[in-house]
């Protein structure tokens, strides 16, 4: 049945102007936010906690504020990279991956490796070394990991 009525030419129905039909770089873009802030806020985690660990052990007062704050912002900045799935659930999964669901499952299997491994990143002192281990060893990684995968796996759903 053809159609009744022609649209004008130039014509686009309202609202069309604001969809992107190419979904590149906006993929790729998340992708590498993800896979940059994602460390970042697992690195200020893992440091708040173990300072918090190290507060509790030894009753300084002087770092609980500073450590609470470093969980804070280390947590917003994994929330900001659960929010990206909106936009671009692929960064958000790749990042689940990279920085906490391989890193767990390599603990797993390979858990005298660990320490040696997170020793040879670079811009690391003893602290944050100890710290990020802390945070494989514990389970904090693979844990992290899949609720970031969720978020992904909601994204492409909500996509769909």
């Amino acid at each position: 049945m053809p159609n009744k009525f022609e649209s004008p030419t130039g014509w686009s129905p309202p609202g069309a102007e604001f969809q992107n039909q190419r979904s590149t770089g906006r993929t790729l873009g998340g992708v590498l936010f993800g896979l940059l802030v994602t460390p970042v806020g697992i690195a200020l985690a893992a440091k708040g906690g173990a300072d918090i660990r190290y507060w509790v052990i030894v009753g300084a007062v002087v770092d609980r504020w500073t450590a609470a704050l470093e969980i804070i912002v280390g947590s917003l900045l994994l929330l900001l990279v659960a929010t990206l799935a909106v936009f671009s659930p692929a960064g958000t999964v790749v990042a689940s991956l990279v920085w906490g669901i391989f890193p767990g499952i390599l603990h797993i299997l390979f858990p005298d490796d660990t320490f040696r491994l997170i020793a040879s990143l670079p811009f690391t002192d003893s602290a944050m070394v100890v710290a990020l281990h802390s945070w494989v060893t514990y389970g904090f990684a693979l844990i992290s990991g899949f609720m970031l995968l969720g978020a992904g796996f909601v994204g492409v759903l909500r996509r769909r």
